[in-house]
């Protein structure tokens, strides 16, 4: 379904402006093509948001730090309400502030109507419910969220249409034309029910999947990835360890790199594979080129720190020094020039990321990140680690200088 609805938000129509100047890139079209430094100064401060789901880590950031722009909640179909109390409270919270809210709008975890079964009876309704959803379906479901945005019309949501969507649970279709359908009708059926008009949409897809299933340039506002180990080309532990999702092939264990070619040329000057380690997943850079090209703002809509270590602890030895290299990755990234896997030339990716979310939590004790015995994980798994940056030292301090150096109004104090 096409959507005609208008852009609702100033920094988003400044992000978009940015983004059109940067289109042009050094290696990429004339040769007299630079970056415009002007239009890049114009755009808004990129967004600090603390996730997740409690205001726990919300108030382990104020610790150290000041004037974060939101945080970041979920928000389920089937129950048609907050996924929990702790949700609703940090939500709430938020909105009463003005913040920024980024809300993960979920049928795919608990699909309405589904009575049981395995990964893939859950999978085959998810399917079913995105299908249902672009016919009209379970529209009074989100009438709790959009009455709370209405409530709140100083704060702006960022609403996930779905987080980390895929063809197993979105795509009826090769063409997934289920879930385009579906985040276009979301996206103009929202903005038609809104008083406030202080709702963006974000599509996050899995690493891969983001050209198939992109709905397009009419109903999207923002592109989202998650950002954790393999993404930032770090191992993590997972009873063994995980080397980019796959053990060590194409990987430098000694680096803690990614081995990729991409296209440069030969002492001829003919096109030729050139081998290079990178700090970055092939998938996040081309998605983040992808989101340039389209004009599209990028949100780091789930990032932390993962399970590096298989010591059992949860700041101590190796795990404070890749907690370290994690930050320095994770706000390189933001600044990315250079070549793509698989792709000619280089390409400027500075300024598309605009948003981030940190997830400031003591994930050993579960999404919640509170100690009360209800769902922890295993000690030699990959969540358990405490992600707290409070708890770290040289970590937190590349944050902070993370923060500063690239304009965030966040602060440390």
């Amino acid at each position: 379904m096409p959507s005609t609805r208008p852009l609702r938000s100033a920094a988003r129509l400044l992000a978009v402006a940015a983004l059109t100047a940067l289109a042009v890139l050094p290696g990429s079209g004339p040769a007299a093509a630079r970056t415009d430094d002007t239009a890049r100064a114009a755009v808004a401060a990129p967004e600090l948001l603390i996730g997740q789901s409690t205001r726990a880590a919300w108030d382990d950031f104020q610790t150290f730090g000041r004037d974060a722009d939101g945080g970041s909640v979920y928000y389920e179909l089937r129950s048609g309400d907050w996924v929990n109390d702790a949700h609703r409270s940090y939500a709430t919270m938020l909105a009463q502030q003005g913040k920024t809210i980024q809300v993960g709008v979920s049928w795919k975890d608990n699909p309405p109507g589904f009575g049981g079964g395995d990964e893939n009876a859950k999978a085959a309704r998810s399917r079913a419910v995105t299908a249902e959803i672009a016919a009209g379906g379970h529209a009074a479901s989100l009438d709790r969220l959009v009455a709370f945005a209405d409530a709140h019309p100083a704060a702006r949501f960022k609403l996930r249409l779905d987080y980390e969507v895929s063809s197993f649970y979105h795509c009826t279709d090769a063409s997934c034309s289920s879930y385009k359908n579906t985040f276009a009708r979301l996206a103009s059926d929202l903005d038609r029910r809104s008083t406030a008009h202080n709702l963006e949409y974000v599509f996050h897809p899995v690493r891969g999947e983001f050209e198939a299933m992109y709905p397009g340039d009419a109903a999207v506002d923002w592109m989202g990835v998650s950002v954790f180990a393999h993404e930032l080309c770090l191992p993590m532990y997972e009873r063994g360890y995980l080397y980019n999702g796959t053990p060590p092939q194409n990987y430098d264990t000694g680096t803690s790199q990614c081995r990729n070619a991409y296209i440069g040329t030969d002492s001829s000057g003919n096109p030729a594979a050139v081998w290079r380690t990178f700090d970055h997943d092939a998938n996040v850079l081309k998605l983040v080129k992808f989101a340039r090209d389209h004009g599209k703002p990028v949100v780091l809509s789930e990032s932390g720190m993962m399970n590096f270590t298989a010591d059992g602890g949860s700041t101590d030895g190796l795990e404070q020094q890749r907690g370290d290299q994690w930050v320095k990755r994770l706000f390189a990234l933001m600044n990315y020039e250079g070549p793509i896997p698989n792709l000619p030339g280089r390409h400027d990716l500075r300024g598309v990321i605009r948003s981030v979310v940190y997830i400031d939590l003591d994930f050993r004790y579960g999404w919640d990140g509170i100690d009360d015995g209800s769902f922890d994980f295993p000690p030699d798994t990959t969540w358990f680690v405490d992600g707290r940056l409070s708890r770290y030292g040289a970590a937190k301090a590349s944050f902070c200088q993370g923060l500063s150096a690239n304009g965030f109004t966040a602060r440390c104090r």
